[in-house]
């Protein structure tokens, strides 16, 4: 991997892909640690509506955080991956970590759970071992 990066140009709003290659979604926020006297350092990438609205603005952001504390289905409203679990970047940014088991897909779990697991024959497709 590269030493230096260009975070805005490089980073921010690439795609976010697990180690089974599906696409978490898009990288909203970076996360960085400053130290008196030292560069900064990169902690965090951030996906999730929140870190957007924060980009758009104070006003945005109250509304989101509004219904992500109310209708919200995450433990917490921003989906954060350490700078240590990115694997390789470029155009995708590959990371060490499986997306299914991780708050990225809380929402698709939850219509599973509430929704689509309610309708019939909606997992006749998974055979039982």
């Amino acid at each position: 991997m590269k030493s230096h990066y260009f975070l805005v140009r490089e980073l921010l709003d690439n795609q976010l892909v697990d180690r089974d290659k599906l696409n978490l979604g898009k990288i909203d926020g970076i996360a960085l640690h400053v130290a008196k006297g030292k560069q900064p350092r990169v902690t965090h990438l951030e996906s999730g509506a929140l870190v957007l609205a924060r980009r758009l603005g104070p006003r945005w952001e109250r509304v989101v955080a509004f219904f992500t504390r109310h209708f919200g289905v995450r433990k917490d409203p921003v989906f954060r991956v350490p700078w240590s679990k990115v694997t390789r970047t470029g155009i995708d940014i590959y990371i060490d970590i499986d997306g299914v088991k991780s708050d990225a897909f809380a929402w698709e779990h939850w219509l599973d759970d509430h929704l689509i697991g309610r309708l019939p024959l909606a997992h006749e497709h998974i055979k039982e071992d």
